[in-house]
């Protein structure tokens, strides 16, 4: 039952508990008799718990059958509360069918009123039933500080068995990674994207995890970043698209400058050129970076190779 509480008191919770979800899976209803006859008690009880007790959870009377209408069920939300969780119930359907059947079941234990008139989409991978289990996997290795062993396959198709500390797990740009220290290649600080990993064995020996890493990770928002050392990146972007700068910040952001055209001054801490890089690529050319100046001389290069291509 969605976040529905009888009080209980013996048979009467097992019977208004056992109506309720007879009801829901009866989408064609049931009779009052039937349902005395199926718990051996009398049709003035069945009557009486049906009105009295369970019609402010959705149930009612359609000429002599009893049905649930679970869009009209209370599940003690405010309204804000339940559209918090019909914009996780849209953003669940795009991870896939398996991610998507475990997550409906949870939130409809919240609240019936999944019914939104909401859409989410949320570019992401799809997660099957083998990738749940994955994380379940990783999670308790994770949480418990074990190395772990796997098989793992890169982007370039190359495969090897990797011996890993893992930290944490991390989705970015519709992907999901493990970030982990590669224990065999002295303790590099990596990213792996998760659906590549197979065959994982978790082992007795343990590592510890300093409370700084934990911090860093935190202030990730790409998966180019690093554990090196940050540095800051200036840009001034026009009124034409400082409104998105201005709608989703990005983790770390401060916009410390504003001029009278609408233009504003953008500074980002990173970690990696390729944190920035794609952004400035992805709003040319109404930005531009001001500093880093070697930043800078990269982008010109990659704007002039691109354009000698085109030749």
């Amino acid at each position: 039952m969605a976040n529905i509480r009888f009080e209980k008191s013996g048979g009467k919770y097992d019977r208004l508990s056992y109506l309720y979800e007879r009801l829901t899976r009866s989408p064609d209803g049931v009779t009052i008799k039937d349902l005395a006859e199926e718990l051996d008690v009398s049709t003035k009880t069945i009557q009486r718990d049906l009105h009295e007790a369970l019609g402010e959870h959705g149930v009612y009377c359609d000429g002599r059958r009893w049905k649930i209408n679970k869009s009209n069920a209370e599940d003690g939300l405010i309204k804000e509360e339940r559209i918090v969780i019909g914009i996780l119930d849209s953003i669940a359907k795009n991870t896939g069918p398996s991610f998507y059947a475990k997550a409906h079941q949870l939130l409809e234990q919240i609240s019936c009123q999944l019914e939104h008139p909401l859409f989410a989409n949320l570019d992401t991978e799809t997660l099957g039933e083998a990738h749940l289990t994955l994380f379940a996997q990783l999670e308790n290795a994770i949480k418990s500080r074990n190395i772990i062993t796997a098989h793992y396959t890169a982007v370039t198709k190359r495969k090897r068995n990797v011996r890993l500390k893992p930290l944490r797990l991390a989705f970015f740009d519709g992907y999901w990674y493990l970030l982990a220290f590669d224990v065999e290649d002295k303790n590099t600080f990596k990213k792996f994207h998760l659906k590549s990993l197979q065959d994982i064995q978790i082992k007795e020996e343990r590592f510890e995890y300093p409370t700084e890493l934990s911090e860093a990770v935190e202030k990730a928002f790409s998966v180019w970043f690093n554990l090196d050392r940050s540095f800051e990146v200036r840009l001034l972007v026009d009124a034409t698209v400082a409104p998105y700068f201005e709608r989703k910040p990005y983790k770390g952001q401060s916009i410390q400058g504003r001029d009278a055209d609408g233009s504003i001054e953008v500074v980002l801490t990173v970690t990696d050129e390729m944190e920035i890089l794609p952004i400035v690529q992805w709003y040319l050319p109404h930005i531009r970076i001001l500093d880093p100046v070697w930043m800078n001389d990269i982008l010109m290069e990659k704007i002039h190779s691109y354009t000698y291509l085109g030749q």
